[in-house]
């Protein structure tokens, strides 16, 4: 497993909210600036979100990062949620139009399909590189 060296928000604004379902999403911020990373949807936010932690513990590169990257103390991941939903067909239908609009940097723009890991690692390290 990797070590992570960046600072984390955890639903640091509405962390009672993300107890149950909605649509959230995880962001990268550096100098100021900031790009959405991943939007999703689940049943148990919270629960759905520490989970991608430790994925992104595990394998850095599905999510587009790399040593150097996940080293970065001066990087933020912050995960925030966008809209609490209970209901499925809403919350799955909220989420494609979310990852439409803010064109999240890991995703393809269909729902939640990610990129490949070579395009998730070249988008992350393009918006740092802009930083």
């Amino acid at each position: 497993m990797a070590s992570i060296n960046l600072a984390v928000e955890f639903f640091k604004e509405d962390f009672l909210q993300a107890i149950g379902a909605g649509i959230y999403e995880i962001g990268v911020r550096k100098s100021g600036k900031s790009v959405p990373l991943y939007i999703g949807e689940s049943t148990f936010v919270l629960v759905r979100c520490a989970a991608h932690l430790y994925h992104l513990r595990k394998e850095p590169a599905l999510f587009g990062f790399e040593e150097d990257t996940i080293n970065d103390p001066s990087i933020t991941l912050s995960f925030h949620l966008l809209k609490s939903e209970e209901d499925k067909q809403a919350r799955k239908k909220r989420e494609t139009e979310l990852v439409k609009e803010r064109h999240p940097i890991s995703q393809s723009g269909r729902r939640d399909s990610q990129k490949p890991i070579e395009e998730k690692i070249e988008a992350l390290r393009q918006f740092l590189q802009s930083c």
